[in-house]
């Protein structure tokens, strides 16, 4: 959605919910106000055309069982049991009719919001009999969409009701809550006007599990618990009729080993759509899966923990929405948690049957586009440092040497040469490590490598060139001609074998290796080059013409919120950063605090201690909202008649909140000094008076 108006309507006070509504229009870039419609007025501004929610881009209704119930004695009521239930299921059924006739109206979405009842006066077998009736009777609706919580932005128990707010101006729940109520009702609205993705396509390293397949071996590889949730949160996609692509950096045997060996996980390859496994370029992966599938790359999600993979994927499919996963398990499964274009709409049988269908009617005849690379490389700034091996990397290189399989030219376990090297890289992404090795020793005329090896996390972006090239100086300052380099083929080192296909070498056979000779200035020379620059094609089958790149632009916005705007308190501290309050010399903490609190309630912040309240856009609605907040953080209430029929200042409310809080103070320790005078006998009280100590 890119512009629209939200308007509200609620059978309580509900306005503190524009402010976080606002926030998260702001947030998914949407343009558009929010309209409250009249207190308690939900029956007649749904069914009234030129309401709120009638002139409204989309509806947000939200309703207590207790304030729907008719009656001064509601609450009685529904504590009475039966009869206080069948009312509700009287409304219940008013309500849904109502909804339907609202949105088949305006032809707009609805989010129907069942919110918890108060604890003073609410029945909870009402609320549960109210949310089960309206979410089955919505159930599938495409226009009508039923929260039965703020789920998963739902706080505690404690967090949830504000008492004296409620009493006050009948706001029941604190900012907290509302924080949480929003962003459920924004979420759920993004998910029923924005397109949906067909595809969702994962990386396999450091994203399905924990390890290298290629290095660690499919037994190596480990998936914990919470690794296994991502694989259930991609379950459900695949059920809601998603199809789930593989596009990954490895040997497909490997892959399909690891499903194999875990029949127990909740995706199997039965529910790949299609993969890519192999050591092209990921975009061009994508785009080959694009062509099979015949969808267009705007229906594609892709999720990769590496970001140099993600920035690759961005630059050569914009197209795409291109997510990195944090590397953490546990932070990854709660990013797909928060990751608002991966939420579930209706589902139908249809859908649930998509994979099956793409499976067996996917065409393979498309030829896969070609694109540079050489932008994206240009700007990666990679450095390589290449360094004489020490006594603090010996237990690097051994792993290295022990564990890396698709560039390993000779395979070589063991290292035996006269010299070793070993390659720190980084890019303006982050640092590698020490990903790359190669042992060498000197024969005649000739810099022999006995091992040459580099990491597959660092492969595609050139480093293995520069290590190269970093031989051939090497021989070339020693008076040497000749590099010469190990090869033996594995079954694992396809990598290698490409990358030495490619160099001006001449091939000397050695039993059961060979060795790939270079002119020493010839390997001192070498560059990575990436492709030639080629004009893309417009798209797989699906698009047509120039596309638009959106998701490009929108994945900085999915990350944010899936993992800085994830609970109540982190939305309220974003919604109170972006109105920032001004310092005040010589104020004291109470009327910097009082600043603070209308900067974040008011429409214009306060400057001085001598702004009035009213002054700045106060009125009833505000002024609870403000006692409410003083009651919570100073432990004091405010008289509200006093303050609504005067025009006080910050300095004015911060002196009466401490003259309260002493005169608190006072009633306490009078009465504990009455509590202690009771239990003492008349003795004791004449003992005490005589002493001049009472």
């Amino acid at each position: 959605m890119n512009k629209i108006g939200l308007g509200v309507a609620a059978t309580f006070t509900a306005e503190p919910l524009g402010d976080a509504l606002r926030f998260w229009l702001a947030e998914i870039g949407v343009e558009g106000e929010v309209a409250f419609a009249p207190y308690d007025q939900v029956f007649p501004s749904l069914l009234d055309p030129g309401s709120v929610l009638g002139r409204a881009g989309a509806a947000v209704v939200l309703v207590r069982a207790e304030d729907l119930v008719a009656g001064d004695s509601a609450a009685e009521d529904l504590a009475a049991g039966q009869d206080g239930l069948d009312q509700v299921e009287a409304v219940a059924t008013d309500l849904v009719a109502a909804l339907r006739t609202s949105a088949r109206a305006s032809g707009t979405p609805h989010v129907l919001v069942v919110c918890p009842p108060s604890p003073e006066h609410g029945s909870p077998e009402a609320h549960e009999r109210l949310a089960s009736r309206l979410a089955r009777a919505f159930e599938g609706d495409r226009a009508v969409s039923v929260l039965t919580s703020a789920e998963p932005y739902e706080p505690g128990p404690e967090a949830v009701h504000d008492a004296f707010a409620d009493r006050t101006g009948n706001v029941p729940y604190t900012d907290r809550y509302f924080a949480a109520l929003a962003a459920a009702a924004a979420r759920r609205l993004h998910a029923t006007t924005t397109p949906r993705p067909k595809v969702v396509a994962v990386d396999c390293d450091g994203t399905l599990w924990d390890g290298v397949v290629g290095e660690d071996g499919p037994d190596g590889v480990v998936i914990g618990p919470q690794r296994l949730e991502i694989w259930r949160e991609l379950a459900r996609q695949v059920a809601a009729g998603r199809l789930l692509c593989l596009c990954s950096k490895n040997e497909e045997k490997d892959v399909r080993e690891v499903f194999a060996r875990h029949p127990e996980l909740p995706v199997g390859l039965d529910d790949v759509a299609a993969m890519r496994v192999g050591w092209e370029a990921k975009s061009q992966s994508l785009r080959s899966l694009a062509a099979e599938l015949d969808l267009g790359l705007d229906s594609f999600v892709f999720l990769d923990d590496s970001p140099v993979e993600c920035a690759e994927v961005r630059a050569g499919c914009p197209e795409v929405l291109t997510l990195r996963l944090p590397a953490g398990a546990a932070e990854a499964a709660a990013f797909l948690r928060h990751c608002w274009p991966l939420d579930l709409t209706a589902v139908t049988e249809a859908d649930r049957e998509r994979t099956r269908r793409y499976q067996e009617e996917r065409q393979r005849e498309q030829a896969r586009d070609e694109m540079s690379l050489a932008d994206f490389f240009a700007t990666l700034d990679l450095r390589v440092t290449i360094t004489p091996a020490g006594p603090e990397h010996e237990t690097r290189a051994a792993q290295l040497a022990e564990r890396t399989n698709q560039f390993n030219l000779s395979g070589a376990r063991r290292l035996d040469g006269e010299e070793k090297f070993v390659v720190d890289v980084r890019d303006r992404f982050g640092d590698y490590g020490v990903v790359g090795l190669t042992d060498v020793r000197t024969e005649g005329d000739t810099l022999r490598a006995g091992a040459f090896l580099l990491s597959c996390r660092a492969l595609g972006r050139g480093v293995e060139h520069r290590m190269l090239a970093h031989l051939g100086a090497l021989a070339r300052e020693r008076g040497l001609a000749r590099v010469a380099l190990a090869f033996r083929a594995t079954e694992r080192n396809q990598p290698a074998r490409d990358f030495l296909a490619a160099l001006p070498a001449t091939v000397e056979p050695s039993g059961e290796e060979a060795w790939y000779v270079l002119d020493a200035a010839d390997a001192a020379a070498v560059v990575h080059t990436p492709g030639p620059a080629e004009e893309r094609a417009a798209g797989p089958a699906g698009t047509t013409g120039p596309v638009e790149p959106a998701a490009s632009a929108g994945w900085a916005a999915v990350e944010r919120i899936a993992t800085r705007l994830t609970g109540a308190d982190a939305i309220l501290d974003a919604m109170r950063a972006a109105r920032p309050v001004t310092e005040v010399a010589g104020a004291s903490p109470v009327e910097a605090a009082v600043m603070r609190m209308w900067a974040e309630l008011l429409d214009v912040a306060p400057t001085s201690v001598s702004d009035g309240f009213f002054q700045l856009g106060g009125h009833s609605l505000r002024l609870v909202q403000f006692m409410a907040r003083v009651r919570a953080e100073f432990g004091v209430e405010l008289p509200f008649d006093t303050l609504y029929t005067t025009s006080f200042t910050v300095s004015e409310v911060a002196k009466a909140i401490e003259e309260r809080q002493l005169a608190d103070a006072d009633d306490e320790e009078l009465a504990g000094l009455l509590d202690e005078l009771a239990g003492l006998s008349d003795e004791e009280i004449d003992a005490l008076l005589d002493s001049g100590n009472g």
